[in-house]
This record gives C-alpha cells, structure tokens and sequence, in this order.
C-alpha cells in the first residue's frame, strides 16, 4: 500500500494523476495507517524545495504559501475546515489535509479544492457560460491576398487554397501549412493569420519554419517567401522555430520578424535570426516588447533609438515604447513560453500582469479600483481550465472581485 501510495504521490506533483488516481491517492491520504509514509514523502517534498526553490507550481500567495508550509510543521494545530464540508472528509486527521494542502503547493489548486475547499463559493455569481468558458482553442481567422475570410477553427481540413506558386493546405491536426510548387512565385502575395481573445493557432510557413500564435494575436507574412529575403510581421505574442536556408550564394538567410505598424500600437522592432528558437511579446496594453531567445543567436533592433543587442540562449531584451532596450539574463524561457505547451505560468508577478492574460485568454475584460495593492503570484495553472477555476484563485487569496457581464472588477478589501 505505501509503494502505491508512493507512486501516485510522486505522479501527482509531476502532474501525471488521472482522476482516478487523484480520487486513490486521497483516500490512501486518509488511512490513519498511512500517516508515517504520508509525512515522509511531504519532509522529502520540503528538502527538494529547499533546494530547487522552482519546483513550487501554484497560484497561490507567497504568503499563502508559506502559511500553508508552516502547517506541517510539527506540533502544528489542526486546520480549520467550513462546517457545511461532507462529514467523511471533515472528520479526517490534520496531517490529512496538510498533506494535501502541501500537494496543492507543488502542483497546483486541483487537490487544495477537492479536500480543502469543496465548499467555498466564490464571492460573485458565476452565469453558466462564464463557468464553462476553457481559454486556449485553436480559433483563428485567415486572410487570403485576394481579401476572403476563413474561419480556420470550423473550415473543413484539406486544400484550402492555391495563390500563385504557393499553397495552403489544414491538416488533420488543425495546423496550416504552406508549400511552394515549382514554378516562379508571381510577385509576393501576403496573407494574415490572426487570433482572437481566448484563440491560439499554429501554421508552417512555405519556407518550412513553424509560428505559433497566442490570443488576440497576428502574423502577416508572404505565401512564398521571394529568393531575397524572409520577412514576417506580427501584433501580440508568437513562439518561432526557424528553418536555416541558404541562398543562391549558399549564404546563410536572415529571417526577420518586424512589428506590423498596420496593427501595433506599442513601437516598432525588428528581430534578425537565423536557425533559432524564439518568442516575441509585443501586445500593446503590456509596457515593453520582450524578445527572449531558447536557442541559436538573434539580433535584436529598436528603430526608435535604433539601438541593437544580440541575444544569445536563455537572455531576453525588453524594449520600451521610447526605444530603451533593459536585458534579462539569465531568463526562464520555460516560463516564458508556457503558453504554448498548454499553461500560464508566473513567477512573482503583480496580479496585474496575471490579469492582462486572464483578460486575453478568457476573452473578458478586467477592471481595477483605485488603490489596490497588487499582490504577486508565483505559479502554473493549465490553460483549459474554466474561468470558475480561476476565480477560486482569487478567493483563496482573499481578493474580492464583482462580475458585470463580461467584465471583472478588482475590488478594494472592505
């Protein structure tokens, strides 16, 4: 019983636990027999936090994090629970719910809820569709060179369309491809790819490299890239992974990314690469452009200032509207690009910046009261998870809110 009660512990903080298995390991938490293993997987869980302070993923408080900690401690008393919460978990040990309180501080708030707080209602009503509302689907609209629309999100997979030498083809996994035929391009034609609030999309480019979009996003770009050159242009945030190609003088050939001043608002900048592995944030309402580079060696340009810096792995450079460049180094890209394998991570970030990309991925809008102090946040939340879920965030955390239609409003504590 202890190894299995192991397993499942160890498969639950690397976020593993089908909820078959999350319902098993709380009912192994709640034999009294299982108190000695209990505490000494959460005393090894504490050792390696000490040591890799990161491990902690949760939406929780730094605060509220520590007080939690603090509560498996010895000769800690027993957490108080709300009366109304079913009487076969209300009945369990302290150790049970610090137990589980200490596995919803490395993952995450899933199990904190299921055993802490079944009961808490959050402080506003909730309208069905706000409860059910998932951020990140792949939701985008396409614009040919010709000016037709395509909703990509419903248009059935397959040849979508031909332009000149090059084509646009939806695979069965949702992604869009272009490719190039043979024969001469004739001039350049340009497409636009863009995303709404609570969108993303993913596409391949006739040269063979991959963009992914976030919400309220977009990519203007060529449908066949000319022999010259290869540039693209983009509003909001987008992860590349460039293809490295060689032209006729079997040079290496610069891929460019530069802001698409017929959209932004925020200043322009212009990203020179060649085979590498970047993300590029530059949505209008956020106060810079950040550039942060995985791999290779990008080139970084602020046509205000027309200062330049070269990022090399792991450094992000962050742009101002004035043109300022302020590096970063060393930089968490797995933070960073989050947002494209699935979550939405911080790392003691004002609740303001968390809420600009609750706003974007809920596509809600967000309001502040005057004078409210902005708590930071640390943590990874998966970004299917309902607008309900996040707003439980809030509640543990004590921050009062109101919802008016589609708008939520930050309230002064009372």
């Amino acid at each position: 019983m202890q190894d299995r009660l192991s397993e499942l512990f160890h498969k639950y903080i690397n976020d593993n636990c089908s909820g078959a298995e999350l319902a098993e390991l709380f009912e192994l938490f709640s034999l009294t027999e299982n108190e000695t293993t209990v505490k000494a997987l959460i005393t090894q869980t504490i050792e390696d936090i000490n040591q890799h302070p990161a491990q902690i993923n949760t939406f929780l408080s730094t605060g509220d994090a520590e007080k939690i900690l603090s509560k498996i401690l010895p000769n800690t008393h027993p957490i108080t629970t709300e009366t109304n919460i079913p009487p076969r978990v209300s009945s369990l040990g302290w150790w049970y719910w610090t137990a589980a309180a200490m596995v919803a501080v490395l993952i995450g708030l899933s199990g904190y809820y299921y055993v802490y707080h079944a009961s808490r209602t959050p402080s506003a009503q909730i309208t069905p569709a706000d409860r059910h509302n998932i951020s990140g689907n792949n939701k985008a609209t396409l614009i040919l060179h010709n000016g037709q629309t395509i909703a990509l999100d419903s248009v059935q997979n397959g040849l979508l369309a031909t332009q000149g030498a090059g084509r646009v083809v939806k695979t069965k996994t949702g992604e869009i491809i272009y490719s190039a035929a043979e024969k001469e391009a004739e001039g350049i034609m340009y497409n636009n790819i863009t995303t709404p609030r609570g969108g993303q999309y993913s596409l391949q480019l006739s040269d063979g490299s991959k963009v992914w979009l976030n919400a309220a996003s977009s990519i203007r770009f060529p449908v066949v890239f000319p022999a010259s050159e290869r540039k693209v242009y983009i509003t909001g945030e987008a992860y590349f992974e460039i293809a490295h190609l060689t032209d006729h003088r079997h040079q290496a050939m610069p891929f460019i990314v530069e802001s698409d001043n017929k959209y932004a608002t925020n200043g322009s900048y212009k990203v020179e690469v060649l085979g590498t592995k970047f993300n590029i944030n530059a949505y209008s309402n956020e106060p810079f452009v950040s550039t942060t580079l995985l791999e290779g060696k990008v080139k970084v340009h602020a046509y205000n200032t027309m200062q330049s810096r070269v990022l090399f792995p792991n450094q992000q450079v962050n742009i101002t509207p004035k043109g300022e460049m302020n590096l970063t180094t060393p930089a968490d890209p797995g933070i960073v690009i989050a947002w494209k394998n699935g979550y939405t991570q911080f790392s003691a970030v004002p609740l303001s910046v968390v809420m600009r990309q609750i706003e974007r991925w809920y596509d809600v809008n967000v309001q502040f009261e005057d004078h409210i102090t902005d708590v930071r946040f640390t943590g990874k939340l998966k970004r299917n998870e309902s607008l309900s879920e996040f707003l439980r965030i809030l509640d543990l955390n004590d921050i009062q809110y109101e919802i008016s239609n589609s708008t939520i409003v930050i309230k002064n504590k009372k």
